[in-house]
């Protein structure tokens, strides 16, 4: 099958930016099909040229990248009109003018970026599909081309019972065009490796606790909120944390022992030296760091929400209101100091990654897109 993918950017070799959207591409080429991608690339926001088409191969598949430049102005407004938009719908009309061949189904990577693939959709009679991972749908349109346009989808890949939901409750579509399929992990990128190879290499201490985070640092994320949490704790100085990102908000509690971005492939020797994952964020389609720190090993701290519902329960997972400091602070206490708990939590969340693998997910994706688009 050729398929066409859709996304709002792509890593390239200077950028790990949608790291998860090029895993799904090398799957789905490793399982012998040609993939075709047009992820816009934004001079202003680069400030430097890259090549416009770059081929590579996984497995017996090829993947083709086409990246038409285009100028981003952020959130800049006219009259309330954002001329970002029309220049991202514009770079994504190149790169369609940029494809080889014809692809079999389109394939894009949230509402908004799959509607600016529509008009070649439906001009080719292609069949189109969305991936919605968004953490907060936010897609609007034309009220008649919207309806067009989700009349038009063949169906909906939804990476949690929440996308699924909000997409049926905005009127996008209907619940019988839609599959959960919840994110997954490269699990020979994320594993467990030994813990005090991994802390000797970092130069951590070796019989510390250790709490890791991963993630922009911003409000919703909830860096500040795990920096507090630390900051209340009885004997807050037997807690050392990893704070793996970077963003406006810094994280300013006792013993951190890294703080600052990662390359995607340097992220699990740093989970691997930790204890716990924490993560009280408050929008989510499905968290990819809450899944890859599964895969290695880490219990799990993060927010009682219906996002993290489809992979996250009691087996694996402390589930708190990602808003209450106190709570934050009670679940790092109880994994800190509870050996059994912790290692029945870290089992646990092995045990439910080894169903969140990237060939299981791909397997999954392709079965419904040819359920969807075989002959009634």
């Amino acid at each position: 099958m050729n398929i066409l993918v859709l996304s709002h950017d792509y890593p390239d070799d200077r950028r790990s930016t949608f790291p998860f959207v090029k895993q799904l591409v090398d799957e789905f080429a490793n399982q012998g099909h040609s993939i075709q991608v047009v992820a816009p690339y934004s001079l202003t926001h680069n400030k430097r040229f890259i090549k416009q088409k770059k081929i590579y191969f996984c497995g017996n598949g090829r993947v083709t990248v086409y990246r038409p430049y285009y100028l981003s102005f952020s959130n800049y407004t006219i009259a309330g009109y954002s001329p970002n938009h029309w220049f991202v719908r514009m770079a994504f009309d190149q790169g369609l003018k940029m494809l080889g061949e014809k692809p079999d189904i389109v394939y894009g990577h949230f509402w908004a970026i799959a509607y600016y693939g529509f008009d070649f959709a439906q001009e080719h009679n292609i069949p189109l599909f969305v991936a919605t991972g968004e953490s907060i749908i936010n897609f609007r349109c034309d009220t008649f081309d919207k309806k067009k346009f989700c009349d038009y989808v063949s169906g909906v890949i939804c990476v949690s019972s929440k996308n699924r939901d909000e997409s049926v409750e905005l009127g996008l579509v209907t619940k019988e065009k839609c599959v959960v399929i919840p994110n997954a992990v490269n699990n020979d990128l994320f594993k467990t490796l030994d813990k005090k190879k991994c802390r000797q290499k970092l130069d951590f201490p070796k019989d510390a606790f250790i709490i890791a985070f991963v993630g922009g640092f911003s409000e919703r994320k909830g860096v500040k909120r795990v920096s507090e949490a630390v900051c209340r704790l009885d004997n807050k100085k037997t807690v050392f944390s990893i704070f793996i990102g970077d963003g406006s908000e810094e994280p300013d509690c006792p013993n951190i022992l890294f703080k600052n971005r990662l390359p995607h492939e340097q992220i699990p020797e740093y989970l691997n030296a930790a204890d716990a994952f924490v993560l009280p964020t408050l929008h989510e389609g499905c968290c990819n760091a809450v899944i890859e720190a599964m895969a290695c090993g880490l219990p799990i701290v993060s927010s009682d929400r219906l996002f993290n519902r489809d992979v996250l329960d009691e087996t694996n997972s402390i589930l708190v209101d990602p808003l209450d400091i106190n709570a934050i602070a009670d679940a790092i206490r109880v994994l800190r100091d509870n050996r059994s708990m912790r290692d029945k939590l870290a089992s646990g969340a092995l045990l439910k990654a080894k169903t969140l693998t990237i060939d299981n997910r791909a397997d999954a994706i392709l079965k419904f897109i040819r359920n969807k688009i075989k002959p009634k």
